[in-house]
Order: structure tokens, then C-alpha cells, then sequence
């Protein structure tokens, strides 16, 4: 019995063998379009990653469920309080009354009565409610409620932390790989001079040192990739860090949008910084909590008055009513503390001010901030233009000094030292682009608008 291969012509086994090379070719393609690649991470994408798993926002998030807790137990010092009791007494010996009766003859009276017995239970039902406390109520109601605007701003200024700390790794990222793509070409380009260098040393047109000279050129421009290489690692790392990933895990970002030329007035976005960062909020925040700790402090040394009403129970036969209502109202006010409690209060008036003061410091710093973020944005943009500009310069000297150097009127020195130049340039205008962004964001986190 003959295989069932021994059945094909050799043009069918060729036509099987075509058939299979052009299965390798499209299956990759297939496969691409089956399952795409997934998209580069966006800067708003890193954002929502980091604001998720950020270590400091989530301390900023208990601290906020912290206020909200103890806004709710200031409140809850305005509420009726209620109270369960009860006892069991074991007393060595029944109480009595000595009665005190005249001596009758032939009758014999107690000279004493039981009061209650020797064990009995006592239950008690009570509520109580503040009815006047001078203000102390009110003010540490306020100072709760102070106290959680003052976490969302703590929180707020959190976030613009985390978001420009991910905004300057996700540019890390993108510059690191923008800087091993010049170094790459840098060295490719030594290496096609060096191609050139060598044939026209064979030719007996250049002497040898031309060649050691591009072959040091060549060697430093290796050092430099490697360099470029471990930055790409690094820039990835430390952006892994802030997203929660290993840092070894792969990432892949996309390049930012262009930069908006746009720019408002320096007056105007130093008002706006005035009005939106949040720490000028939180410190005045602060300050006015303290002015509400001051004056809890002070409501402490005015009179005290409460409502009081409880249900008495008890187990006592003697007793005739053994379940009774009770209600009265109290006061009580201390006259003399020894000043403990003027002290406090004047403590916390002192820290109110400390708090405005530096209220007012900071706001000058934020100004100096945006003043200074605004002059970068506008110093990046100039560098941006004036290095586009300079690199189509650098190409063409390089060109012309390659030119030269092939056709024997220029020298080796001129070619390195273009390329260097271009080079340079390069890394000015990749330096300069991604400063612009990161200029940018960093204006708004100046302004409060990250």
C-alpha cells in the first residue's frame, strides 16, 4: 500500500508548501487584528491608577471619615443622653428607726421599725439634656464642622500632589525614551562615518588617526547608550512606584497631546491661585477651628445647666412606693479653676493667630509660585522654538561637513564636532519639549487647578 503522500505531484507538494509559507505570513496579522494590542497609557489614565491605590490619599480619606465621626459626636452633645442602672445591696444589718413610744403596762411595744431590708435590687431609668452650656455645645459643633471642610482641602491638596508627582514620571518615561532614541542614532551615525572613515583610510586619503578618532567617538557614544538604557529602566521604575506595580512590569505611555499655546495674565492666575489652592483654604480652615477650641474653652467657665428626668425602681417591701418618677434641673458652675481654663482658651486664641499668619505667608508664597512656573512655561516655549529651528541647521552643517570631509577639502575634527553639535541640539529640543509640559502642569498645580 502506497503512502498517501506518494499520491502528490511534486507541483502539489509545492503548491502545500506555498500554501503553508503564506499561513506563517498571515497568521501574525490575524492574530493582531483578532486580539489588539492594548492602547499606551494616557496621562489622565496613570492619574486615575495612582489616585486609586496612593498611599497618601487614602491616609487623607480616613482622616476625612475621622472628622466626619467626630462632627457627629459634637452633634450628639446637643442630644438627650439616656442611662440604664441598676444595683444589688447586701447591708450587714436590716436598717431601723428607733420609735420612742411611751411604756404601757402589760403591753409590750418595739422600740424600733425596719426602714428596708437587709438585701434589696435598685433600678433606674434616667435622661438628661443639656439646656444651657455657653455656647460650649455650639462651638465645638462648629470646630467638628471646621475640621471637615478642612480634610477635603488636605485631601485636595493630596491629590495635586500625587497627580503631578505621576505627571512628572509618566514625562520621565517619555523623555528617557526619546533620549535613547537620539543616543541611538547618534551612535548609528558615528558608525556609518566610521564606514566612511575606513574606506577612505584603505584608500590612502585619510591617515589612521582619523580612524582611532572615530573609533574613541564610537566607543564614548556606546557609553552613552548604555546610560540612555539604564535611564529608561529607571524612569520606569519610578513610575511603576506611584501606580502600586512592580516596578519591573512593563509600560508603555502614550506621547502627551500638543501643548496649549494659550497662557492667561500672571495678575490673573495669581487671583486664581489666591481663591483655588487648598492650602490657603486649610490654614484659614485651621485658624478658625482654634477660634472655635478658644471659645469651647471659654464656654467652660460660664454656668452649666442641665434637664434631668428618671424612673426609680425598688425591690423593697417596706418601702410603700417602690416605683417612683424623678425630675430636676441643675446647675453648676465653677468659679475658680486655678485660670486653667482662661489659659486654654487663651492658648487656642494664640494658635488661631499663628494659623492666620501663616495663612498670609503662604499666599505670598503661592504668588511667588505661579510667578515663577509662569516665567518657565515662557521660557520653555521660546527654547522649544528656537531649538526647531536650530536643528534644521545643525542637519544641514552636519551634511555639509561630511560633504567636505568625502570630497577632501574638510577635516575629520569637522564631521565629530558637527555631529556633536547635532547631537546636542537634539537633546535640547527633546529637553525643551517635554519641559514645556511639565511646565505647564506644574502652573496649574501653582494655581490650584491640576
Amino acid at each position: 500500500m502506497r503512502s498517501p503522500h506518494s499520491a502528490l505531484s511534486p507541483d502539489g507538494r509545492t503548491c502545500v508548501s506555498g500554501a503553508r509559507r503564506l499561513a506563517h505570513l498571515l497568521l501574525p496579522l490575524l492574530l493582531a487584528t483578532a486580539f489588539p494590542a492594548p492602547a499606551a497609557e494616557t496621562l489622565a489614565d496613570a492619574w486615575r491608577a495612582a489616585l486609586a491605590v496612593d498611599g497618601r490619599l487614602r491616609a487623607a480619606d480616613a482622616d476625612s471619615d475621622a472628622a466626619r465621626a467626630s462632627l457627629e459626636a459634637a452633634r450628639g452633645l446637643a442630644l438627650p443622653k439616656a442611662t440604664a442602672s441598676s444595683s444589688y445591696t447586701v447591708l450587714s444589718k436590716e436598717p431601723a428607726a428607733r420609735i420612742g413610744l411611751p411604756t404601757l403596762p402589760g403591753i409590750a411595744l418595739p422600740d424600733q421599725m425596719p426602714l428596708a431590708e437587709r438585701t434589696y435590687a435598685t433600678y433606674a431609668l434616667q435622661a438628661t439634656l443639656p439646656v444651657y452650656t455657653g455656647g460650649r455645645i455650639t462651638a465645638a459643633i462648629n470646630a467638628a464642622d471646621i475640621g471637615v471642610q478642612a480634610s477635603a482641602f488636605e485631601r485636595s491638596r493630596s491629590e495635586q500632589a500625587v497627580k503631578l508627582d505621576v505627571a512628572e514620571a509618566w514625562l520621565g518615561v517619555l523623555r528617557s525614551r526619546r533620549a535613547l532614541a537620539a543616543a541611538e542614532r547618534h551612535l548609528a551615525a558615528l558608525d556609518a562615518h566610521a564606514l566612511d572613515v575606513d574606506d577612505l583610510h584603505k584608500q590612502g586619503l585619510v591617515p589612521r588617526n582619523d580612524v582611532l578618532s572615530v573609533a574613541v567617538a564610537r566607543a564614548d557614544a556606546r557609553q552613552q547608550l548604555t546610560r540612555a538604557r539604564h535611564g529608561v529602566d529607571l524612569a520606569a521604575a519610578a513610575y511603576n512606584r506611584l501606580l502600586r506595580r512592580p516596578l519591573d512590569s512593563p509600560v508603555d505611555v502614550a506621547e502627551p497631546p500638543p501643548v496649549d499655546t494659550h497662557r492667561d495674565a500672571l495678575a490673573a492666575l495669581a487671583a486664581r491661585a489666591r481663591s483655588l489652592r487648598p492650602e490657603l483654604s486649610l490654614l484659614g480652615a485651621r485658624a478658625e477651628a482654634t477660634d472655635q477650641e478658644a471659645e469651647v474653652e471659654r464656654a467652660a467657665r460660664r454656668p452649666q445647666v442641665g434637664l434631668s428626668a428618671a424612673l426609680l425602681h425598688e425591690d423593697n417591701r417596706y418601702r410603700v412606693n417602690q416605683d417612683m418618677a424623678q425630675v430636676s434641673i441643675g446647675v453648676q458652675w465653677d468659679l475658680f479653676d486655678g485660670g486653667i481654663q482662661r489659659q486654654r482658651a487663651d492658648a487656642a486664641s494664640a494658635r488661631a493667630r499663628a494659623a492666620r499668619e501663616r495663612q498670609a505667608d503662604t499666599a505670598s508664597l503661592i504668588e511667588l509660585e505661579v510667578h515663577r512656573e509662569w516665567l518657565a512655561v515662557d521660557e520653555a516655549t521660546e527654547r522649544l522654538t528656537t531649538t526647531s529651528t536650530a536643528i534644521a541647521q545643525a542637519d544641514d552643517n552636519l551634511r555639509v561637513a561630511r560633504d567636505r570631509y568625502r570630497n577632501g577639502v574638510g577635516t575629520h575634527t569637522e564631521v565629530l564636532d558637527a555631529e556633536a553639535l547635532r547631537t546636542l541640539t537634539d537633546g535640547n529640543h527633546l529637553n525643551a519639549h517635554y519641559d514645556l509640559h511639565l511646565a505647564r502642569y506644574r502652573l496649574k498645580k501653582a494655581v490650584g487647578e491640576l
